[in-house]
């Protein structure tokens, strides 16, 4: 942001410009510019020749032809400029001293006294310094302008948020419902993650005979069918050092060679038949918890009846998350309202009423000041008289 000194300092800058600028004839301007940077263009082409002719050494008959050629090109453009600015000055673009002030220059062009002619161009380099200035100052007006309107837009639109979530009303006992029904659902996933855990630690041969018993298959399409699990039952019964191992255990033997299987399993065939050709069952079952069995969803009604019969004390839980999810929608609604609300409030409780009505007063004020107009503002001066033949009248009658 802007201090009240900075913009006075910047507003003093932009009114001194201001009136110079207002010296020059504002329907005028434009084109006496215009003329200005043409003739500016012109002068630098022309010394650049005459410098790049003056520090040729021999040159070739083909190069100085084309040196002539154009020194004759920007002679043609110097006359053509003339024209130029009578035919303006006839429109009435461009205001007689500065028409005088061209042909002027012009005339030392042609004379050959480039210096005189550059010196007599001063009156226009500070014209299109000027404008330049000016032109720059008015964008950097603009710039100012945006920045502080855009202050003073944040201002409002916060104190407006403000005053809108002061009118919020939010249904907090449904907000409490919803609470408490994510709390339960979170306590379900821990006993899911505490049952999953038990299995996993279980023994093979146990962990097969939990999932015939207890129907696991029934939640999970990834186990092997009922004959398949009594082929795998019957080898661990066999080889009960495999039965005794966890599922984490039994996958480490899946990258053993050939022989140092055989010091555990002599019958290497049968292991990599059965147990091998269930590898990818025992693995997603290492994996368990990154899979969708049991995972909680108050939606699932077989799911919710596994946790009530089958987790210990979990029961309570699944009929609290039942009672609570029968006004599920309308509580989320209210939940997720009162989040947004609270998130809010806590972003804006940064700001101080007080110094938001001090700011907006102060960006109001240095508003007020980029726009105003200065105190000693110049009377207007007469209009200006008719004119009367004379210097440029006498030009161009050349041209007609």
């Amino acid at each position: 942001m802007f201090s009240a000194e900075e913009i006075s300092e910047f507003k003093k800058e932009y009114i001194t410009l201001e009136k110079r600028m207002e010296k020059i004839e504002k329907n005028q301007r434009s084109t006496t510019l215009k003329l200005s940077e043409h003739l500016k263009e012109l002068m630098d082409e022309i010394e650049s020749t005459q410098e790049r002719e003056k520090n040729m050494r021999n040159p070739a008959i083909i190069t100085r032809i084309k040196v002539a050629k154009k020194g004759a090109r920007l002679f043609k453009n110097v006359i053509y400029f003339e024209k130029d600015v009578a035919k303006k000055f006839e429109e009435g673009n461009i205001s007689e001293d500065a028409g005088k002030k061209f042909i002027s220059v012009v005339k030392f062009i042609k004379d050959g006294k480039m210096p005189l002619a550059k010196k007599e161009f001063e009156y226009f380099e500070e014209i299109i310094e000027l404008s330049k200035a000016y032109e720059r100052a008015e964008e950097e007006m603009k710039e100012k302008e945006q920045i502080l309107r855009r202050e003073q837009l944040k201002i409002k639109n916060i104190f407006a948020e403000m005053s809108e979530l002061e009118k919020e009303t939010v249904d907090l006992e449904k907000v409490q419902k919803y609470k408490e029904l994510l709390k339960n659902l979170e306590n379900l996933k821990k006993a899911r993650e505490t049952y999953l855990n038990s299995l996993l630690s279980e023994p093979v041969a146990e962990l097969l005979e939990d999932i015939e018993n207890q129907s696991l298959r029934d939640y999970y399409r990834g186990f092997p069918e009922k004959g398949e699990i009594t082929k795998l039952r019957e080898f661990f019964s066999e080889y009960q050092v495999f039965g005794k191992c966890n599922v984490g255990q039994l996958c480490e033997f899946f990258g053993y060679s050939e022989k140092k299987l055989s010091h555990v399993c002599p019958e290497t065939s049968k292991f990599r038949k059965v147990v091998l050709g269930n590898r990818k069952f025992f693995e997603t079952v290492h994996a368990l918890k990154h899979t969708t069995f049991l995972v909680v969803d108050d939606e699932n009604e077989k799911v919710m009846d596994f946790y009530a019969k089958r987790i210990k004390n979990a029961q309570k839980t699944v009929e609290q998350i039942r009672e609570l999810s029968k006004e599920k929608s309308s509580c989320k609604e209210e939940y997720k309202k009162n989040k947004k609300i609270e998130k809010r409030k806590e972003e804006l409780s940064k700001y101080s009423k007080k110094e938001l009505e001090e700011e907006l007063k102060n960006t109001g004020h240095l508003l007020e000041l980029l726009h105003s107009s200065p105190e000693d503002k110049p009377v207007d001066s007469e209009p200006n008289p008719p004119k009367k033949p004379g210097f440029f009248s006498r030009v161009l009658s050349i041209f007609k």
